[in-house]
């Protein structure tokens, strides 16, 4: 990944809010990211634009719209779908409880 590991925590601090200690981690998640998921998100970074990618049959807009992850999120799905295919598609299969809260 060509991003510096600063720019990604100032960004991820300034403009999407992550507390400074989880956007340190996070940051060092995405540098780490296999070369496809790190050059769509460098696409997505530097232009706002989604990028066509799919990895086992899942992709980045997908992840967003229908699991209703935040860019970032769906970025570091795609990224463990890379490296543990298996176990990556059995969370997204199992999916995650939300509790409705009515007022």
């Amino acid at each position: 990944m060509n991003i510096d590991q600063q720019t990604l925590i100032s960004r991820l601090t300034q403009e999407f809010g992550y507390p400074l200690k989880n956007a340190a981690l996070v940051a060092e998640k995405l540098r780490r990211c296999s070369p496809l998921v790190a050059a769509a998100f460098e696409q997505w970074w530097y232009t706002g634009v989604i990028p066509e990618l799919s990895v086992e049959e899942y992709s980045v807009t997908q992840l967003i719209n229908e699991r209703k992850l935040k860019p970032i999120a769906a970025f570091l799905t795609l990224d463990w779908l890379v490296r543990e295919p298996e176990k990556a598609k059995a969370s997204l299969r199992k999916g995650h409880d939300f509790v409705k809260i009515n007022r």
